[in-house]
């Protein structure tokens, strides 16, 4: 069998992963396309731990694409742990709305209890976006500019901001607030703390929308007390997950209307 040129060889190499390329950003960049985004990119954030997707995380990707898509604007998502909770919603998620989805404009400003959480996502961020995976398919929608842990912004007005609950984000606003894990476990059955968590969600976390009509407000969270429900001021599109599921079920966009 006679042999393949070498240079022959490289062109059908690159023909063939170009392809894949292709059908990749396809699947992506559509309904349902979140969780391919998080299958297609696990490996630049994760190269030794294999990608297991479930019932929870389904649930999850379809629940913020109705966000994506503007059919809710409040979500709350009481989830156990070790359910990649904060790398889906504050890392993966963004990602995917400033590629596949076009909306590079987008502000994000991020919220925990404690503001190394959210720059540590930040970080992974950063690397998401500048890994040379994402910038080969996704490069051409914008381009990074301050890409520090705290605050990163491209070149299309779009930012993202890591902070805590009570911290520098009070003076910025944002077309979506993310607020995960508001209440640390550790300090759950504090009244004090768990009541002042709530005040501030209560008085100040709506006024930091760019607009209260469209702009959206995400909380993902372990419910750590049952007084611990801050959300109850505003009305939001609720899923509850609990630490089992059974046979998959298909959670439709229209569940959250």
């Amino acid at each position: 069998m006679p042999s393949i040129n070498p240079e022959r060889r490289a062109r059908l190499i690159a023909l063939y992963r170009e392809a894949n390329s292709r059908a990749a950003r396809r699947a992506q960049a559509r309904e349902g396309g979140l969780i391919e985004f998080v299958r297609y990119f696990w490996d630049v954030l994760e190269p030794q731990t294999e990608f297991v997707d479930g019932d929870a995380l389904y649930a999850i990707c379809q629940h913020l694409e109705a966000v994506t898509f503007g059919e809710i604007n409040r979500l709350l998502i009481n989830v156990p742990p070790g359910f990649m909770k904060s790398l889906l919603t504050d890392v993966f998620w963004p990602a995917w709305e400033w590629g596949p989805m076009d909306m590079p404009h987008l502000r994000y400003v991020a919220f925990s209890y404690a503001a190394g959480l959210t720059e540590r996502d930040n970080g992974k961020f950063r690397d998401l976006i500048m890994s040379q995976k994402y910038q080969e398919q996704w490069g051409n929608k914008f381009k990074p500019r301050k890409v520090g842990e705290v605050k990163i912004t491209n070149d299309k007005t779009g930012s993202k901001l890591a902070t805590s609950v009570g911290g520098i984000g009070t003076g910025e606003r944002g077309d979506r607030i993310i607020l995960d894990d508001p209440h640390n476990v550790k300090e759950g059955e504090s009244e004090a703390v768990r009541g002042e968590t709530v005040r501030w969600f209560r008085e100040s976390l709506s006024n930091r929308l760019n607009s209260m009509e469209e702009s959206a407000i995400i909380v993902i969270m372990q419910r750590v007390h049952e007084a611990a429900d801050a959300h109850r001021a505003v009305p939001f599109q609720i899923v509850g997950l609990p630490a089992q599921l059974g046979q998959r079920r298909e959670i439709g966009r229209a569940s959250c209307r």
